[in-house]
């Protein structure tokens, strides 16, 4: 007997223990409150800890996870920063990186399309946590150089993407 995804019922609920079990694993800080169909949780990076988000969506049906960077851009570097937001970008598979100019933030986010489902797969779950977690790693310093030490969008990805052969 095989069973089809409609032979299969499970509930937002499920999805969200199933991503609970998966922090829990990660050991990662995570609080979800009664009724939400969100989990707010601690993203463990080289660079700190920052605040993440997962979300179940009904329409379109959807897994959103995000990760706000603890990085703090002034309004007048908006250009600089979405310049190098879309340097990024072109060097990322899964996930992208945005500037929420009204909040003010710069975040990771990535989603999973849910079509025909209500649950992501545990390979899904650890793969949306990897991305951010090596995305952050990797340019949360581009973001830094450009806002703190001034350097444009080019330099500030030239740093960061600078790498070393051997051993020392």
């Amino acid at each position: 007997m095989s069973l089809s995804q409609t032979d299969i019922q499970t509930t937002e609920t499920e999805a969200l223990d199933l991503i609970e079990d998966m922090l829990e694993a990660a050991g990662w800080q995570h609080e979800r409150e009664d009724g939400d169909e969100s989990i707010q949780c601690i993203c463990p990076t080289r660079w700190g800890e920052m605040g993440a988000l997962f979300a179940l969506r009904r329409e379109p049906a959807a897994l959103h996870f995000s990760v706000t960077l603890d990085v703090k851009p002034q309004a007048g570097k908006r250009a600089a920063l979405a310049e190098l937001v879309m340097l990024c970008n072109e060097r990322l598979w899964l996930g992208h990186f945005d500037y929420w100019s009204e909040e003010g933030v710069i975040i990771f986010r990535h989603a999973l399309p849910m079509l025909d489902r209500d649950t992501p797969t545990l390979g899904e779950i650890r793969s949306l946590m990897a991305a951010a977690v090596d995305s952050c790693d990797r340019f949360v310093p581009a973001f830094n150089f450009l806002v703190w030490a001034g350097k444009s969008p080019r330099e500030a990805m030239d740093a960061v993407m600078f790498e070393t052969l051997g051993e020392a």
